[in-house]
């Protein structure tokens, strides 16, 4: 039997209607959690959630482009990560909710952390993930949870993690596990030595769907190395930003900087060109990598939506040409990349730039690593629960 609205009902709903339109931007801009972003509230009813956090002045008026982490609000970064984590456990208490991320955790569980370094030897010409976010999830689980900084492993096999630029950053004395110097005798020996944290784990192979192999097109076997098989928990620390190669590098491409090799070579060129769709994905499909992973954290402070065409740090027109100042969650690596390369080929589009493709993300979801769901021009996404919350 149909059911019948009321004349008073619909009035109701109409001033209830009218009443949010005038107020939303109010409660929005008190920085009350409330949906911004042009007015973008949840969708999707029972998909995985990807929050976007967005922080007013999270990046210092007046910043110089040539020192730009130097714009960071650390304060403002650690609220920003403080209020998604709660929204995104469902738990108003941060110990609660961290606790319900770090599923199973226990004291002397080690922590993997793995942010973007991968233009760091650059200095500060491109965009790496902000140390500033770094730090803000180091001091959340050394304060709040209680972990001991000597367990949290902050990583990226490629690259030499600097002090100037990254450690004198980070507040606690964590582990550091990074690329040896391939200069010296001793760093080529500890390469090939298979030695420390950041060596492969030869009971640890990765399974590749593609015949990956060297220059010389000989055969070559992949690892997880030895800290992400001795972790109990990773927390991975992409950034929003495209890639010269496929739409965007987050988090699933962010993994080429943890993937080992049997000729000990420390980078991942053997997984670009026409395999580079499905390494992406088999690399996520290691089960150290798929069932270890607690948590996404997205560094979109500054996005890169031009990289190829230009050094990044530059407003977005789809963020009403600013920064997008943001930072973004989820528990979904495919739903999390799923937004940021929606969010870029967007923003390419708008600035006359191409749009490669991301049928990694279709065939990610398709071998159970999440939720894949593209949309290039409005957000407005029916598979993903999408929210944005402001912290004044």
């Amino acid at each position: 039997m149909a059911h019948r609205i009321s004349r008073r009902s619909l009035i109701k709903g109409f001033l209830y209607g009218s009443a949010l339109s005038v107020f939303a931007p109010l409660v929005n801009a008190l920085g009350f959690g409330a949906d911004t972003a042009g007015g973008q509230a949840a969708s999707g009813s029972s998909g995985p959630l990807v929050l976007r956090v967005e922080g007013t002045d999270a990046v210092k008026k007046g910043f110089k482009p040539e020192r730009y982490l130097d714009y960071i609000n650390a304060d403002k970064v650690e609220r920003m990560l403080e209020a998604g984590v709660k929204r995104l456990a469902g738990e108003e208490d941060l110990k609660k909710a961290w606790l319900g991320i770090l599923t199973g955790y226990s004291p002397g569980d080690k922590i993997a952390i793995k942010p973007n370094l991968n233009f760091v030897n650059h200095g500060y010409r491109y965009t790496i993930t902000s140390p500033q976010l770094i730090n803000a999830a180091v001091t959340q689980l050394v304060n709040v949870v209680g972990a001991d900084p000597g367990d949290i492993y902050v990583y990226d096999l490629c690259k030499v993690i600097p002090h100037d630029i990254v450690r004198k950053r980070i507040e606690h004395k964590v582990t550091y596990v990074e690329l040896p110097d391939t200069d010296s005798i001793i760093g080529k020996i500890l390469l090939r030595a298979d030695y420390g944290p950041g060596s492969p784990d030869r009971d640890a192979p990765v399974r590749m769907r593609e015949r990956i192999t060297d220059e010389k097109g000989e055969a070559l076997t992949c690892y997880a190395p030895k800290l992400v098989t001795e972790a109990k928990h990773i927390i991975n620390m992409p950034l929003l930003t495209n890639h010269i190669y496929v739409l965007n590098s987050g988090a699933l491409k962010n993994h080429y900087g943890t993937v080992r090799f049997s000729n000990h070579n420390p980078y991942p060129v053997a997984l670009h060109g026409e395999v580079i769709h499905r390494s992406i994905v088999d690399l996520n499909l290691n089960r150290h990598i798929k069932e270890k992973t607690r948590l996404i954290i997205a560094d979109a402070l500054f996005g890169v939506y031009d990289r190829g065409e230009g050094e990044g740090k530059r407003p977005w027109k789809t963020f009403n040409n600013r920064l997008p100042e943001s930072i973004l969650l989820s528990r979904d690596p495919v739903a999390i990349d799923s937004v940021m390369a929606s969010m870029v080929s967007r923003e390419r589009t708008s600035s006359g730039l191409g749009v490669l493709s991301a049928k990694y993300l279709e065939d990610a979801m398709d071998n159970g690593l999440g939720v894949c769901e593209l949309n290039h021009k409005d957000l407005d996404f029916r598979k993903i629960r999408y929210e944005t919350r402001v912290v004044a």
